[in-house]
């Protein structure tokens, strides 16, 4: 990416764009079948119910269970993981990791468990258990969505470390689950998303994939991802991210680690990394800025240009990993 698309991706700000699709006629056909309203009570009725059609495995509940115990040892969750071979065998995997970097091989549960906490563990397995509920490989669009996910977890980690944060597991599973919410759109409302990506093929069309959906759907792929984080009792933080990524000041929880996904979500998009051809180009939301600046206050176009040139490095770095969450 160049200095001077950079610049604009900086600074041309959500603003601008917004008001411009706000000015276009109201009147703007976009295949709408049903309207917003009824659409959003149809789709919020689904989510209600998803809990029952898209249930996490017993493991991950006792998981839950007993890391919510505050008289728990690693031994007790230690005993959990170990009955299922496959979890085991995913958690040690990515213990060992370049995404980690031990030097020391981990080679059991229990120096896992030591060496990440209860709390990576609970967001391992539960970013595990998520994935491969979503996880149908085959089709070109599915395919690029899981890279950008992946993608933009990986990067969401990298602009924290550059802003010099404790970076923890959160940041990493927040960013690979921050569209979660257009996953579920894709795979259970097929038609209705087929609605957005065809009224984005429309060469009349003038709204952007974030402006289609609330035309279209009535809600948003993140309000749909907050929803669904909840039901699987995803921790605050995680949810807050997932909800707020587009507008990091809108957060009262955790705007920081909204805006480190926000970040990573524009340079993965800039970089091409993306399912959805948007022709409107997604830009930094002006508000993430002095979220930023308070931990790096001469943050600009140039931490940009230096974030582009280190994403692709570390998407490549952490290949692996991916694998490792969506292996069956």
């Amino acid at each position: 990416m160049d200095r001077g698309r950079c610049l604009y991706v900086l600074y041309a700000g959500g603003g601008a764009a917004l008001k411009k699709h706000r000015a276009v006629s109201e009147d703007i056909s976009v295949h709408d079948k049903r309207s917003p309203v009824l659409e959003r009570e149809r789709i919020l009725d689904i989510l209600a119910r998803a809990p029952d059609i898209l249930t996490l495995p017993t493991i991950i509940h006792e998981i839950m269970e007993v890391i919510s115990r505050k008289s728990s040892s690693a031994t007790d969750l230690t005993t959990i993981i170990e009955s299922d071979p496959a979890l085991t065998a995913r958690i040690l995997t990515v213990a060992n990791s370049p995404y980690y970097g031990f030097v020391k091989k981990i080679s059991n549960v229990t120096h896992a468990i030591v060496v990440l906490g209860f709390q990576e563990i609970q967001n391992i397995a539960l970013s595990m258990s998520v994935l491969q509920m979503f996880d149908r490989r085959g089709s070109e669009f599915s395919e690029q969505l899981w890279r950008h996910c992946f993608s933009v977890g990986v990067g969401t980690r990298m602009v924290g470390k550059y802003l010099d944060l404790k970076v923890d597991g959160k940041f990493f599973v927040s960013g690979l689950l921050h569209d979660v919410g257009k996953i579920f759109v894709s795979q259970y409302l097929a038609e209705s998303f087929h609605r957005i990506l065809s009224a984005m093929g429309d060469e009349d069309n003038l709204y952007g994939y974030h402006a289609l959906e609330e035309r279209i759907l009535g809600i948003t792929h993140q309000e749909v991802g907050r929803i669904l984080l909840g039901s699987w009792m995803f921790p605050p933080d995680v949810r807050d991210a997932v909800a707020f990524h587009h507008d990091p000041a809108a957060s009262q929880g955790s705007p920081l680690l909204a805006a480190c996904v926000h970040l990573a979500d524009v340079l993965c998009t800039a970089r091409g990394i993306t399912p959805v051809k948007d022709h409107h180009f997604v830009t930094v939301n002006r508000s993430v800025l002095p979220i930023i600046q308070e931990h790096r206050h001469t943050f600009g176009t140039e931490d940009m240009v230096s974030l582009m040139g280190q994403l692709d490095i570390e998407i490549d770095r952490q290949g692996s990993f991916l694998s490792v969450f969506r292996k069956h």
